[in-house]
């Protein structure tokens, strides 16, 4: 009778840590969530460096355009075609046009 009680006990133990286990890796804060928010997480910190690296960049650029003349002149020059008095402009054909 006694080593039957034994059997009883060692395998309510044994459900309950399976059931336990089960709990541990597959509960809402379990494991396997906390891997995937882990992941998350590394993904959204990539996310944030890369956006401040872009922002510290633009900044760089209004510091450059509000302090560096040669800046505006070659943004004036490249992208709205403004030449200085007095020079002469060569204009080759662009892609597509012809």
């Amino acid at each position: 009778m006694q080593g039957f009680i034994v059997r009883i006990a060692l395998g309510v133990f044994g459900l309950l840590t399976v059931a336990m286990l089960l709990l541990a890796v597959f509960n809402d804060k379990g494991a396997l969530q906390v891997h995937a928010q882990s992941e998350k997480l590394s993904d959204i910190q990539a996310e944030v460096q890369k956006v401040e690296a872009e922002n510290q960049q633009l900044k760089n650029d209004i510091e450059s355009l509000r302090e560096d003349p040669s800046t505006i002149e070659k943004i004036a020059r490249e992208e709205l075609k403004l030449v200085k008095p007095g020079e002469v402009v060569l204009a080759s054909p662009e892609k597509g046009e012809r």
